[in-house]
């Protein structure tokens, strides 16, 4: 396998292969060695790991992947990229030449430890993604994503600032997230036109134990999305069909949050002592 990060090798490979770049997949590569191994040593792949890569293109992170870990599983929704990562045949990479949002994770069950994710994704599907990632959560140990820039400082966005919404919350409650690295637009070809980041989400599977197990997660982040979907409403106009004015009142005071509070002014802990006291 050439050093397709160099971008006269990955410019040669493609024209080989007489491909032309699908913007609706979002196919910008890699071409900065430091990003990759940065990407990658933040994961710290164990020789036991397993690990899936979404859209895993022309396998610039794969292999470098592969060296590592025990195995890669990598999603390729493009047939010709699927079909070449296949023919190099190599041991401990697995192929699957589908769409990863169509893709049955019930299959990765099987497994008997939990996965890594490492990957570089399609920036006009992160938010499905990431969403979907983490609605499955007991499967994962952690998530390292090359993301938007801008995406990944509203995932770690804090609460009263411009950044943070549903999706902060969202993220924040599944896993303790942390931008690792900022990549210029500069470490891509073709060049895109914003720059990226390479963010981390560690799951947060020892929070979820200490949890009631009557605990609805569903239920919870409806709670919360309910609240955003009106940013320049207070709080107390929002939840007033939970529970009498009265009583939401005397809970924000119990619970130290400003009666005039929006969405946007509570963190995730208040959601959920707020949400604990609801219901």
């Amino acid at each position: 396998m050439k050093n397709l990060y160099k971008p006269s090798s990955l410019i040669s490979y493609l024209s080989s292969l007489d491909i032309k770049l699908k913007k609706s997949l979002s196919q910008n590569f890699l071409i900065d060695k430091n990003i990759i191994d940065k990407m990658i040593s933040s994961a710290d792949i164990q020789s036991d790991d397993i690990v899936l890569e979404i859209g895993a293109g022309a396998g610039i992170l794969t292999f470098e992947i592969a060296k590592k870990a025990k195995k890669v599983i990598a999603i390729e929704k493009d047939d010709i990229f699927a079909k070449e990562l296949k023919n190099y045949r190599v041991d401990n990479i697995e192929t699957l030449n589908i769409d990863f949002l169509k893709l049955d994770l019930n299959d990765l069950k099987k497994i008997d430890k939990k996965i890594k994710v490492i990957s570089s994704i399609p920036y006009s599907l992160t938010t499905p993604i990431i969403t979907k990632l983490l609605n499955n959560f007991s499967l994962f140990s952690s998530i390292t994503l090359m993301v938007q820039k801008e995406v990944a400082q509203k995932i770690i966005a804090k609460s009263s600032t411009k950044l943070y919404g549903f999706f902060s919350v969202f993220v924040q409650f599944y896993s303790d997230a942390k931008i690792i690295q900022i990549a210029s637009k500069n470490c891509f070809l073709p060049k895109p036109k914003v720059d990226s980041a390479i963010i981390e989400l560690k799951i947060k599977n020892d929070f979820f134990k200490t949890l009631d197990p009557n605990f609805s997660f569903e239920k919870f982040l409806l709670f919360v999305k309910q609240g955003f979907s009106q940013r320049r409403k207070k709080l107390v106009s929002l939840i007033k069909t939970y529970i009498s004015k009265e009583k939401l009142l005397y809970i924000l005071d119990k619970l130290n949050i400003n009666r005039n509070a929006r969405a946007e002014n509570l963190s995730l802990n208040d959601f959920l002592a707020l949400y604990k006291k609801l219901f």
